[in-house]
């Protein structure tokens, strides 16, 4: 079973500076917090492309786990994806595209969680936390990025 959610949100920078912080995986303990990340390690050398290897480490209501990933698409400036899988067979996808909107960028987040049999039980509580923590991610996002408020 597949847990699915989508959001988009406008971060008044240019898509050239939230691509980057999009694609800066090692930061995203910085404003994925709610999703539980704590720890992206890149495990291959030199600039992140498509099939980039990725250790994810994630804990979230209690569970600790490393995600095993890859970068899936880096198209700069439009499309940026990466999954990954533990060994208990629960796997994540996320997918940000970005769009320019006259001096700003929207941002559409797009994170899918597969859950393996056994923890399927759990699918109605964890839809609505992973609804919930993407919002509070993407806002994270949009707080670090936009100038504060004079």
């Amino acid at each position: 079973m597949t847990i699915a959610v989508e959001i988009e949100t406008r971060i008044a920078r240019p898509t050239a500076d939230v691509f980057a912080a999009l694609t800066d995986v090692e930061r995203y303990p910085e404003w994925l917090i709610a999703s539980g990340i704590v720890r992206v390690e890149r495990l291959d050398p030199g600039p992140l492309v498509a099939g980039s290897r990725l250790r994810i480490e994630q804990t979230v209501a209690g569970r600790s786990t490393v995600l095993e990933g890859a970068v899936t698409v880096l198209a700069p400036g439009a499309v940026f994806g990466l999954r990954g899988r533990d060994r208990d067979g629960v796997s994540i996808e996320i997918d940000a595209v970005v769009v320019p909107d006259d001096l700003a960028t929207r941002v559409r987040w797009s994170v899918r969680v597969g859950l393996p049999l056994r923890f399927r039980m759990f699918e109605s509580m964890v839809a609505p936390q992973a609804r919930r923590a993407a919002a509070l991610d993407l806002e994270a996002l949009r707080r670090r990025l936009e100038p504060a408020a004079d």
